[in-house]
């Protein structure tokens, strides 16, 4: 079934509901709260004290300048030029993406064009157009994908919040309280209730550190899952033992050389961390053959193995598989990177979507605080930022529409 994957994820959403109101009948205390059976939502005072004040003193400690220069120059970067992070980590030799403004300028003319020429959804790919999709379990990602997005996307907004408590905490602005919310295991948030009239009578250099903040700590937790995995490549017993790609299925005999569960570890002396590094080495050798460094886990053996690259093939199977023909086997990335790649992705994400100028992201209240040393009165400034917001969000509404109607979202 096309859906399975999204039925059994609602399904185990409304398990964890039927607990938490069963726990309640039997007089148990349960911290979170939930709205109409779909939503859940956590909020604790004491999250203030426990966690975010103490943040905010150490934070004391570093410069006020050096915290306002390193978050506001960054997410200035992000908002209208690129947001600065390496894409090695895809085998890309590219360094960082262009910033969610330009992207959705850049695609609604390439929509434009492409109905105008009637180019094919390929086409305006080729051409430069970026998909966007929603990440539906059993729709646009696997079931086993979305057990990686949830772990890695509540590692980002965490921290993403965090972020925001921290700083103004740094600066003497109250925090109300603090939680996370769930909406059917498709949504996922959390926020820092901060008191808006203290921000408000803050500079507004400092008010935009606040707002900056978020962004900064997701750019450096993808910083991070790009550092592990090049960490992991320096030793061969940490690539043996985390990276690589697992062949998953094998269309020869038992006695080929290449079987299931065995792990290419590397190829020409070149150490693999994922599907993407086979794929960047595999197309760049000039010989007819390659040398695979091969792990056994079952008993530890690592072998070379020289294989012919004459008529090589490789076709994509989902964001982690390959197939590679004439080997005729089919290999995956291995756990390890598929965590840090999600980590890296969704993080790369909220760094681009969270410096987008739009009502209610940061990126918004970043372009407000700017907005009011220009335009003093406020009734007057929201509806500018209303008009802007409502323009800004149609171009991501028709990215979405563009991608979901011509299939597009397959290959993201």
């Amino acid at each position: 079934m096309q859906y399975l994957g999204l039925i059994i994820v609602i399904a185990a959403w409304f398990v964890i509901v039927g607990i938490i109101y069963l726990l309640r009948l039997l007089g148990v205390r349960v911290p979170v709260k939930v709205y109409y059976g779909i939503f859940i939502m956590l909020k604790d005072e004491e999250l203030v004290k426990e966690v975010i004040a103490p943040l905010g003193n150490l934070l004391r400690r570093v410069p006020s300048w050096l915290i306002i220069v390193l978050t506001v120059g960054l997410f200035s970067v992000s908002m209208f030029i690129i947001v600065p992070i390496p894409l090695i980590i895809m085998s890309i030799n590219e360094w960082g993406l262009p910033s969610m403004l330009y992207l959705m300028f850049k695609n609604i003319v390439l929509m434009i064009i492409a109905i105008m020429h009637r180019f094919s959804p390929i086409e305006t790919v080729e051409k430069g157009f970026t998909p966007l999709a929603p990440l539906i379990p059993g729709v646009t990602v696997s079931l086993y994908t979305f057990i990686y997005i949830i772990v890695a996307i509540g590692i980002g907004i965490l921290l993403h919040e965090l972020a925001h408590g921290a700083v103004s905490s740094r600066y003497g602005i109250r925090i109300k309280s603090g939680g996370a919310f769930a909406l059917l295991f498709l949504a996922f948030g959390g926020f820092v209730e901060i008191d808006e009239d203290e921000l408000r009578s803050r500079s507004t250099l400092i008010r935009l550190a606040v707002y900056s903040s978020g962004v900064f700590m997701n750019i450096v937790l993808a910083y991070l899952a790009v550092a592990l995995v090049e960490l992991a490549l320096i030793s061969p017993q940490l690539t043996q033992g985390l990276l690589g790609t697992t062949i998953v299925y094998t269309a020869n005999s038992t006695d080929a050389v290449l079987r299931s569960g065995y792990i290419i570890t590397a190829v020409n002396n070149h150490p693999i961390a994922s599907i993407y590094t086979l794929i960047s080495i595999l197309s760049s050798v000039s010989s007819n053959n390659v040398t695979l460094t091969i792990f056994n886990p079952v008993n530890g053996a690592v072998f070379n193995e020289v294989l012919s690259t004459r008529n090589l093939t490789m076709e994509l199977l989902g964001y982690s598989a390959l197939y590679v023909g004439p080997w005729g086997v089919v290999v995956e990335s291995r756990s390890f990177y598929n965590l840090m790649f999600w980590i890296y992705t969704l993080n790369l994400t909220l760094a681009l979507l969270n410096t987008f100028p739009a009502y209610p992201l940061d990126g918004g209240q970043f372009l407000d605080a700017l907005l009011a040393n220009v335009i003093k009165n406020q009734a007057f400034r929201s509806k500018v930022m209303i008009v802007i917001s409502v323009v800004l969000w149609s171009l991501i509404g028709l990215t979405l529409y563009y991608t979901l109607i011509t299939g597009l979202y397959r290959l993201i």
